[in-house]
């Protein structure tokens, strides 16, 4: 509204208001009218009073009848609330029965769990001719998995498996030949560098002009090596059997087993991340008509494992509450000077204090300029899982042949593939990348094998787990039940109290009116007008009666 519009409207309140009180003063004040009642000399006198009585009576009774009725209503409320908290007890009995008898695994499992990831990955190795165990080159014992190994040992239809060494560019190159020497007794070993840069196939590129002069440029992050010494590999294992074969590439989480099939591919078929468990489900690639590549999700943790490898290996991120534990884990297996030079932290007594320094020195910082440990080692646990820290793991300095594996199967793993050739495809390999010097590396010490859970049943904790909350779930919902109960009943009692009480108020409103009409008029009532009849003008209320 306009400022013309209300100053106008408030002028003719105003113009309005002063006509009013003109024509009261001239009237003058009148008095009331005084109820005389029902004259003595009235005919039918004691008729008329019997009629109001009577009509009296009836209010009287509709008022309990209504008041039965609220009441009637309210315990009804009450017994359905009761059977429904039957009824959820014995669905609550019910389901602890079942869950008592057969675990759930008819349902849908989430896709983010352990037992989904432990259904994928078991499905990929039943239906793979080729199963490729992808290690990580700084870590290879670590990210080997003796149960994946066992279990493709012993499944029908003569399933081959091989090493592929990745992240070669990452550790010194003696370091490499040391540990292939040391594979290679047992399982044949592929050495590898996968492709970090890749075009997306869903995204179409540019047209440049000849007159810009377009060029691309060749990172050595694009670069892929070992992809024909495997492709060669597998092409001459489908020559023997005739037909196209199914790889499989299974291994523990950001050890890179999409980058390889989208090295393999030159294109990024697979979507790939630093966050773990990133795949969850199979993802099926053709390279060529000989050749299919099955993306798997990672093998998940078993919870016996050490504190390094369950924060190295786990499948999801670890939580708040284990990271300070898993930058500790991680510390006590280093050099504590290699990692000072290499985060270029001075002198530390404990991971907390370490923590402290690397937040301060990145400038992680919270309220009142505390350093934020959790980030700290956070960010710690992505240097290290993914490729930003370059440290290395030294070999046994004896080769002993593994306790899950007999001679029977390494003899079964190195039939049919060539290893002259190997050894000579990753001698070239092994040239061709350039490699960090062994004093700007830092030393691990490699935990040893990570156990890996296989098996459904090995996970039947997980499913009991969540029938404990939905039951604590429903529990919940009868308590609820049960305070809705004792609310109707508070409100039985309230509605009986107000009606004992209406009665007392009846008679103190009516002591009230009587002194009201007993004041004389013009005298002791104080009439005021509400401040102003301006700007501020009220138009609700007109007038305020003092001295009620």
């Amino acid at each position: 509204m306009t400022c013309h519009r209300r100053y106008k409207i408030q002028k003719k309140v105003r113009e309005h208001n002063r006509k009013l009180r003109k024509e009261a003063k001239k009237r003058g004040h009148k008095k009331p009218k005084k109820d005389l009642g029902i004259p003595n000399s009235a005919p039918f006198k004691e008729d008329v009073l019997r009629e109001a009585e009577q009509r009296k009576q009836r209010r009287e009774e509709l008022k309990q009848k209504q008041k039965l009725d609220r009441q009637k209503e309210l315990e009804k409320k009450r017994k359905q609330e009761a059977n429904k908290k039957e009824a959820n007890k014995a669905k609550i009995s019910e389901k602890k029965s079942v869950a008592g008898q057969k675990a759930k695994s008819s349902q849908q499992l989430d896709k983010n769990s352990k037992k989904s990831f432990c259904k994928e990955l078991r499905k990929v190795m039943e239906a793979s001719d080729v199963v490729l165990e992808v290690l990580d080159a700084r870590d290879p014992l670590g990210t080997r998995c003796p149960q994946v190994e066992q279990l493709v040992s012993q499944m029908d239809g003569e399933k081959k498996i091989l090493l592929v060494l990745n992240k070669i560019d990452l550790i010194p190159k003696e370091n490499l030949e040391k540990w292939l020497n040391y594979l290679n007794n047992e399982i044949p070993t592929i050495a590898f560098k996968s492709a970090m840069q890749l075009k997306d196939k869903t995204v179409q590129e540019k047209k440049h002009s000849k007159r810009r002069g377009a060029y691309i440029e060749l990172s050595r992050a694009s670069l892929c090596f070992g992809a024909e010494c495997l492709l060669k590999l597998l092409r001459e294992y489908s020559m023997i059997k005739d037909r196209l074969i199914q790889i499989g590439v299974v291994g523990f989480p950001n050890v890179g087993k999409s980058s390889i099939i989208n090295s393999l591919k030159e294109v990024r078929a697979c979507n790939v991340g630093p966050v773990r468990g990133l795949t969850k489900c199979i993802q099926i690639v053709h390279i060529d008509k000989h050749i299919k590549m099955l993306d798997s999700p990672c093998i998940v943790a078993a919870p016996s494992s050490s504190a390094l490898a369950l924060a190295l290996r786990s499948n999801t991120d670890t939580d708040d509450e284990n990271l300070l534990d898993s930058a500790d884990a991680i510390l006590k297996h280093c050099s504590k000077q290699q990692i000072m030079l290499h985060y270029n932290i001075p002198d530390y007594r404990n991971s907390l204090e370490f923590l402290n320094l690397l937040a301060q020195k990145r400038g992680m910082l919270k309220k009142g300029g505390l350093a934020d440990a959790e980030g700290a080692a956070k960010l710690l646990l992505l240097d290290w899982t993914g490729a930003r820290v370059s440290y290395y793991s030294r070999p046994p300095a004896t080769w002993n042949l593994s306790p899950h594996l007999s001679r029977e199967v390494v003899t079964a793993a190195q039939q049919g593939f060539n290893f002259q050739d190997l050894k000579e495809d990753n001698k070239t390999t092994i040239k061709a990348v350039k490699y960090p010097n062994e004093a700007s590396s830092i030393v691990f010490q490699s935990p040893g094998f990570t156990d890996g859970i296989t098996e459904d049943n090995e996970l039947l904790e997980e499913g009991l787990e969540q029938e404990k909350m939905e039951a604590s779930e429903d529990e919940e919902e009868l308590t609820e039940g049960e305070e809705e109960g004792s609310e109707i009943e508070s409100d039985i009692e309230e509605e009986s109290n107000r009606t004992a009480n209406s009665k007392t108020t009846c008679k103190e409103l009516k002591s009230k009116n009587a002194d009201l009409q007993n004041l004389p008029i013009g005298k002791e009532l104080n009439i005021e007008k509400t401040g102003d009849l301006g700007d501020a003008y009220n138009f609700n209320t007109d007038y305020i009666i003092k001295g009620i």
